[in-house]
């Protein structure tokens, strides 16, 4: 199943604030939900937390050691490594435990939606990166990696403006 990263960005790769996202777009909020319904989607447990419930339309996984999540289209997994491998189980299962949920497309592909770690574990992994580059500083505590421009290559681009703010969103192919 193809791994893919969702992220969004300041000037400096900042991604948030005390646990916290610090810009509300919602043309970015628009853009992830786009890419992500139908899929699974992979947080670490702050992540999570800040968001508060499962995301509707999406298998939902939370990386925490310290904490378990379950509800519908919710699991938690102790590693990145095992949510991989658990949402490749629901995909491939004949298991009834784990038949494959109705709110999976066809093409399921995996996105890890941070934090730090999670991106910064997974980018190894990653075959596609999408990104909201965001042309404004924030004060952020959180930082998204450098893109490697010889493992990756633009495949797309897009702009627009929004609060007087320029929105870049670039996606990037593993080369």
């Amino acid at each position: 199943m193809k791994i893919a990263i969702i992220v969004a960005f300041e000037k400096k790769h900042g991604i948030g604030n005390k646990g916290r996202i610090v810009w509300d777009f919602p043309c970015d909020r628009s853009y992830f939900k786009q890419h992500t319904t139908g899929n699974f989607v992979i947080f670490g447990r702050r992540t999570f937390e800040e968001i508060g419930r499962a995301l509707p339309n999406r298998i939902n996984i939370v990386v925490s050691s310290t904490k378990k999540f379950e509800g519908e289209n919710l699991y938690t997994a102790e590693t990145l490594t095992q949510a991989i491998e658990l949402a490749e189980k629901i995909v491939s299962s004949n298991d009834n435990a784990f038949s494959r949920p109705a709110v999976l497309s066809l093409k399921a592909k995996i996105f890890l939606c941070g934090g730090e770690r999670i991106y910064r574990e997974g980018l190894a992994l990653a075959e596609e990166i999408y990104t909201t580059q965001i042309d404004a500083d924030y004060q952020c505590d959180a930082f998204f990696p450098k893109i490697d421009e010889t493992a990756f290559k633009v495949e797309e681009k897009a702009s627009t403006m929004e609060n007087g703010v320029k929105l870049n969103f670039i996606t990037y192919n593993r080369i």
